[in-house]
């Protein structure tokens, strides 16, 4: 997190997740990848690749897409991003996360906020959008959750204005 300050105003809010989250990742990406080597050149040695060599490649693929993951997360950091118009967050599959963008106009309908995330219905799609938020510190989850609130409603009250118009 770097900036909180200016709940509605233009000044955007940034929100990086805690450091833990990207530790564990990283061990786990090389307890994977070194397990999985470790089994096949078990399997190797042993001649007996069969029960064994498919889950050491297993393991690696599992490490491999771990590891991507962290390096994609590592470069689209910070993880949410809160703007005077719309937000930001790292979304999609494990394998390819991406970065989405939600126009603050575009939410018709926020129906639950959590702890670990924020269910909201985003205007011309069928099925609801889950933000994640349970990556963040308790304190930015908190400041986060504030943020988006105060510029939902000041995106909705400039739709309502004449001025307002796109």
């Amino acid at each position: 997190m770097t900036d909180h300050h200016g709940a509605a105003g233009s000044t955007p809010m940034l929100f990086t997740e805690k450091k833990i989250n990207t530790t564990l990742l990283g061990v786990a990406f090389a307890f994977s990848v070194a397990g999985g080597i470790t089994l096949l050149v078990h399997a190797w040695q042993t001649e007996r690749l069969w029960p064994v060599g498919p889950i050491g490649v297993a393991l690696i693929a599992w490490g491999l897409l771990v590891g991507n993951n962290l390096a994609v997360r590592r470069r689209l950091s910070p993880v949410l991003r809160l703007e005077a118009q719309r937000f930001s967050y790292i979304g999609g599959a494990a394998w390819k996360p991406r970065m989405i963008s939600i126009d603050f106009r575009d939410i018709t309908q926020v129906d639950k906020v959590r702890s670990s995330g924020i269910i909201l219905h985003v205007r011309q799609e069928r099925r609801a959008r889950i933000v994640p938020i349970g990556l963040l510190s308790k304190g930015d989850r908190e400041a986060f959750i504030q943020g988006f609130h105060a510029r939902c409603d000041a995106s909705r009250t400039l739709d309502a204005s004449p001025q307002g118009s796109r």
